[in-house]
């Protein structure tokens, strides 16, 4: 087999062709404008000049790891799929290059590249199915690049590397409080000498080991504690049925076979009679043993838990004092203002083990309480890692439908205003974001 050369690294020039391709909505990305300082530090930071495509792919992986919350590891992961697709396409990268640079098995890799072009070129589905069908490295298309693909089916190099309807070229991902924290991180981690992303990954899998060991450690000592537990009971109840069955054992201890007979003796029978009032008497010291003992049997209550305290005592009053739940400003490099504002925005962060099932219930809320979406996207949209919801509120009814999402899932209800945007008049603007778990 003949050794692939080695590719270059990606210079300025390259770098900018793969922000122009995948095309981001900067107004979204950094609310109308006001975070774009920040964004342009991360994109400078992130896609540093002269290094090579498997140097950018291990700073996703990094980038990844450091995200607390599930949006913005979405975010990465969306605009790491759209940098693959960008090698394949302008850099001729093949399959098993690109599996490679990025630590990922073909399989993978070729199943991300195959829903890139069919949703760029759906009338080609089978064909392009049928190239990208690669299973392992002895697949006959492993080697395929884009030049071979556009010889052998008729497409082209596509114009705008996303979709009319995505969401994540325009997610805004500068609004959420964990932003600026990850991105001093980032910039700190980066700018070191000597910093070696592979050390990272070293890490993570030690420490994924070290979580692995201490949760093999902690069922095992669960199931010995249970083990030994109900050993315990099993003893303790055998002797307890023990003592209840010995009860009803014959107990002959006073029998003594070497008693006689003794003669009959003639004593008057007046010597053995009762009177009325010792016979009385008598009666009084008679007991009944009872066994059963109602105290230990008492039936056990059941005590149900609930608590609203992650919803405001009052929305509909929220624009006239200072909530609670209100989230605060992170000091002047913070993510936003929260004192001098006078448009309210609402975000709710949800986690669901069933997102088609909380889908389902959500959209009956939406229904009912006339919520109307804020731009084209469609609310309940699935994006990578959940579904997202960007939706405007009457007022008369965000108390009581913030209250029934909250009721839906597990969630988390945070409180921000701003001076750059309006809500309608009338309405209120909520976000909403489920996270698959």
């Amino acid at each position: 087999m003949i050794a692939t050369p080695e590719k270059p690294n990606l210079n300025l020039n390259d770098l900018q062709v793969f922000r122009e391709w995948v095309s981001l909505n900067l107004d979204g990305l950094t609310w109308q404008g006001r975070f774009k300082k920040e964004f342009e530090n991360f994109w400078g930071t992130f896609f540093e000049e002269n290094l090579s495509a498997s140097e950018y792919l291990k700073r996703f992986d990094y980038c990844q790891h450091e995200s607390k919350i599930g949006s913005l590891s979405s975010w990465f992961l969306w605009l790491r799929d759209k940098f693959l697709c960008y090698l394949f396409v302008y850099q001729n990268y093949s399959i098993m290059e690109l599996a490679d640079a990025a630590g990922m098995d073909i399989p993978v890799m070729a199943t991300i590249l195959r829903n890139f072009f069919t949703d760029k070129f759906p009338h080609l589905e089978n064909e392009i199915s049928h190239y990208f069908l690669v299973g392992n490295i002895a697949s006959p298309n492993v080697n395929l690049t884009f030049v071979e693909l556009s010889s052998r089916i008729p497409i082209h190099i596509p114009e705008n590397g996303s979709n009319e309807e995505e969401i994540m070229p325009s997610m805004e991902i500068t609004l959420f409080e964990e932003w600026s924290p990850f991105l001093r991180k980032m910039k700190s981690d980066f700018q070191k000498q000597q910093y070696d992303l592979s050390k990272i990954q070293e890490k993570l899998h030690f420490m994924n080991q070290v979580k692995l060991i201490q949760q093999v450690l902690l069922l095992l000592l669960i199931f010995g504690i249970s083990i030994y537990s109900i050993r315990s009971v099993n003893l303790w109840y055998e002797k307890y049925l023990a003592n209840k069955v010995s009860i009803y054992e014959p107990n002959l201890s006073w029998l003594d076979k070497s008693l006689l007979f003794k003669p009959k003796e003639n004593k008057p029978t007046a010597e053995f009679k009762l009177n009325y009032n010792e016979i009385k008497d008598l009666a009084k010291g008679d007991q009944v043993t009872e066994f059963f003992d109602p105290e230990s049997y008492s039936e056990e209550s059941e005590v149900t838990l609930t608590s609203l305290e992650s919803i405001p005592k009052d929305l509909g009053d929220a624009d006239a004092e200072t909530s609670q739940y209100q989230e605060k400003s992170a000091g002047a490099n913070g993510y936003r203002e929260t004192k001098d504002g006078n448009a309210r925005v609402y975000r709710v962060m949800m986690v669901s083990t069933n997102t088609v099932n909380t889908k389902e219930r959500m959209d009956l809320l939406l229904k009912q309480y006339e919520v109307s979406q804020v731009d084209n996207v469609k609310p309940g949209t699935d994006v990578p890692g959940g579904v997202y919801y960007n939706i405007f509120v009457p007022r008369k009814n965000l108390k009581e439908f913030v209250g029934d999402v909250m009721k839906v899932e597990t969630s988390k209800l945070y409180e921000n205003t701003t001076t750059v945007s309006r809500n309608p008049p009338g309405k209120t603007r909520v976000f909403i974001w489920v996270k698959k778990i």
